[in-house]
């Protein structure tokens, strides 16, 4: 009777347990789609990459640049420990070391010069905190630094964003010295911010 009671009870929990991975499977996959956060260079579409990603840190040792960092738990119990980038110290070189040491094929292969095929993101610019929009012909610095001539400037000569030519790297916003020569609340963003396809889009493009 004991022997009967104990498996009734496996079954039982078993069945439960199976129901509740299927339930956290069934939910992860929406959640990974809408997660909207950098990735490396070439990475899969973003349901793609959490399903492949292992959190390995692996891309985050290999970066020369130590753009590459682990997201937090306060950006949610999937996300966290998986790659994003940050431009705050340095720029993405697309040196494809993230792809190379890749496990498991969430990085795939990018042409820096061909943003339409797999860009990291698209660089838009705060008109609150950018120099050359709060005191007109005051500063041009990421313009000059883009390496990819996706930054001009217009008839005012404020920065523009060519986003068909910008793939994301960073350059803009490392070189970036608005929060070096004026005080902001909120830190960290400057007066050009990386930001991802999706992003740009709900913003309907930006400039």
């Amino acid at each position: 009777m004991g022997e009967k009671n104990l498996t009734r009870r496996t079954f039982v929990v078993g069945g439960a347990a199976l129901v509740a991975g299927i339930g956290v499977g069934a939910v992860a996959k929406p959640c990974a789609a809408q997660a909207n956060v950098l990735r490396p260079p070439g990475a899969v579409s973003e349901a793609d990459f959490m399903a492949l990603c292992i959190k390995c840190s692996r891309c985050i040792s290999a970066c020369p640049t130590d753009v590459l960092k682990p997201l937090g738990m306060e950006d949610g119990v999937l996300q966290a420990r998986t790659p994003t980038l940050s431009y705050l110290a340095g720029s993405c070189m697309f040196c494809d070391e993230c792809r190379i040491v890749c496990p498991t094929g969430a990085v795939g292969a990018v042409d820096p010069f061909a943003p339409e095929t797999g860009r990291i993101g698209g660089a838009i610019l705060h008109e609150d905190r950018c120099l050359a929009f709060l005191q007109s012909g005051s500063c041009g610095v990421c313009v000059d630094a883009c390496p990819y001539e996706a930054l001009s400037f217009d008839e005012g000569r404020k920065p523009v964003v060519d986003q068909e030519k910008c793939n994301g790297c960073g350059e803009c916003v490392r070189v970036c010295p608005a929060n070096v020569l004026t005080s902001f609340s909120g830190g960290e963003v400057r007066g050009i911010e990386v930001v991802t396809d999706k992003t740009l889009s709900e913003m309907g493009g930006q400039r």
